[in-house]
């Protein structure tokens, strides 16, 4: 189980009836109509996107950075590269055509939907104070939209080996009521995903381990509880966790993620 707590990266779009009223000091005159299009993908919601014909590209200058993560994604194929001092030290390219199940008859390889996944992970980034990290999202049509939900920057920090066992599904905040002749209306909404694990974890780092879940008890981050499954990565809170000191050199780490909409 990692998780990667993201390099803040905000901005919104603000409306007032009155004029010359500073939003930061005086944020109760203040309407948060959500971001704009260009930040849509740094704020702290997965169902927000941030949108551009043919590619989208973003450079950042985020800091000592380990990790670039895409969540929510709607595209062919993703390059991530980190420039220092204008040399590249890191440019990797990774497509999201490789979701769905395995190909294993000429029936499936012609008439199967092609398997697409929403998310990537760059967990091997290199670390520099002074890199200049570029992301760029591409469609293979030109003519066709990217989306991406949320990018994300930051550090990783490893809890321990995700057990075989994990429970993932998702929270549905859809409306589903029936009247008094049973005829069901049904209000889509947006809909969050779970996940609940244990986590292997070496005894001598129980209290790091401790230390920095609790200051995180307040900030979105991404959960991996594993990077061979997709369902896996959870971008949102903890909703408890407990560790188990089972054994003098072995301990146990129980978690419950929620994710955002």
């Amino acid at each position: 189980m990692k998780l990667i707590r993201p390099t803040t990266i905000t901005d919104t779009m603000l409306t007032s009836s009155s004029t010359g009223i500073n939003p930061a000091s005086d944020p109760t005159k203040w309407l948060d109509l959500g971001p704009t299009n260009r930040w849509a993908m740094f704020d702290d919601r997965v169902g927000t996107a941030a949108t551009r014909t043919g590619s989208l590209q973003v450079v950042l200058v985020p800091g000592a950075i380990d990790a670039v993560a895409l969540i929510d994604t709607d595209a062919e194929s993703a390059t991530v590269t980190l420039t220092v001092d204008g040399v590249t030290t890191y440019d990797r390219t990774q497509s999201f055509n490789l979701g769905g199940n395995a190909i294993d008859n000429w029936f499936s390889w012609f008439f199967e939907p092609i398997g697409r996944k929403s998310s990537l992970l760059f967990l091997d980034v290199p670390v520099y104070a002074n890199g200049v990290v570029s992301v760029t999202i591409v469609r293979d049509n030109p003519a066709d939209t990217v989306s991406c939900g949320t990018l994300i920057v930051g550090r990783q920090f490893s809890i321990g080996e995700t057990e075989h066992g994990a429970d993932i599904g998702i929270i549905d905040y859809s409306r589903k009521e029936a009247d008094q002749f049973g005829v069901v209306s049904v209000v889509e909404r947006a809909f969050a995903k779970r996940m609940t694990a244990r986590v292997v974890m070496q005894t001598d780092a129980v209290d790091d381990v401790h230390r920095n879940l609790a200051t995180l008890r307040a900030t979105p981050v991404l959960w991996i509880g594993s990077e061979t499954f997709e369902s896996l990565t959870v971008f949102g809170f903890y909703k408890e966790f407990s560790i188990d000191l089972a054994y003098p050199t072995v301990s146990y780490c129980s978690l419950t993620i929620e994710g955002l909409t």
